[in-house]
């Protein structure tokens, strides 16, 4: 460092000299720094505000595209909040948001798979070797995996409103009596007559052919491995019962395969 101090040394009294009189250095640093402040205090806001609009351009295409936004030990869909874990390790996936016909949000369903199950997601999801027929579906909707599908309500609805709902499709492609049973089953912990408030949780949890509805405390189980894949089949199959679920969960199960 020496020979650079020696350096400024020569400019300083060789300036001097030039000029008849002592130059104050520091003094014309300091003259000019106003502007050098001025362009780099600048540069700085056009940083930081390229940074905030990065962010919120990658916030609007998580949404539209209804990837899971990481918050904590939680991600967020359609504005509610999933735990990344759940039911003894079982990882969400995806999700999306049942709509009315005319619009209006009913619940955002958060879909969640043991991690064998997730990572044979996403290994099929991989660039190299992505494969989205709807055989691919079909076999995520009836695999042995442990599983879950929960519910949270945008707004207030009629407990019979979403009974009908999922108990009409289900008739359609399970046998009477397991139709039935799981109809009898969500008669338990979403009662006829009573109304289910905004953000209320409803979880329908399958584990070696048992399917369990629950509802804070309250749960009731179901003992037939024909009812899982068919719930499953309600979200993933060839026509779904909400396209944005569905999208959603290949939009999360995408984004796991690229990370």
């Amino acid at each position: 460092f020496s020979r650079y101090q020696n350096i400024n040394q020569k400019t300083i009294s060789t300036t001097a000299m030039c000029n008849g009189e002592s130059i104050d250095v520091e003094s014309q640093e300091r003259k000019a720094n106003p502007i050098e402040e001025k362009y780099f205090s600048a540069s700085r806001v056009l940083f930081l505000g390229g940074i905030m609009y990065t962010v919120f351009i990658i916030g609007l295409a998580m949404r539209s595209l209804n990837i899971p936004a990481l918050v904590g030990g939680s991600v967020e869909i359609d504005g509610l909040s999933f735990p990344i874990e759940a039911f003894r390790g079982l990882q969400i996936v995806g999700g999306g948001t049942r709509k009315k016909f005319t619009g209006g949000k009913v619940y955002t369903a958060g879909i969640y798979f043991d991690k064998e199950g997730t990572g044979s997601i996403v290994s099929a999801l991989e660039p190299e070797e992505a494969a989205l027929d709807q055989d691919f579906f079909d076999e995520v909707a009836s695999s042995s995996s442990s599983k879950a599908i929960v519910l949270k309500f945008q707004q207030d609805v009629k407990a019979a409103v979403v009974a009908k709902d999922v108990t009409g499709a289900l008739s359609k492609i399970l046998e009477e009596t397991s139709s039935d049973q799981f109809s009898k089953a969500l008669g338990e912990i979403i009662p006829a007559g009573t109304d289910i408030p905004a953000l209320t949780e409803i979880s329908i949890l399958c584990e070696e052919g048992t399917v369990t509805i629950k509802k804070g405390e309250a749960s009731s189980p179901v003992m037939d491995e024909t009812i899982c894949p068919a719930i499953f089949g309600l979200y993933l199959g060839k026509s779904p019962v909400s396209k944005d679920i569905k999208d959603g969960f290949v939009s999360g199960a995408l984004s796991k395969a690229t990370a």
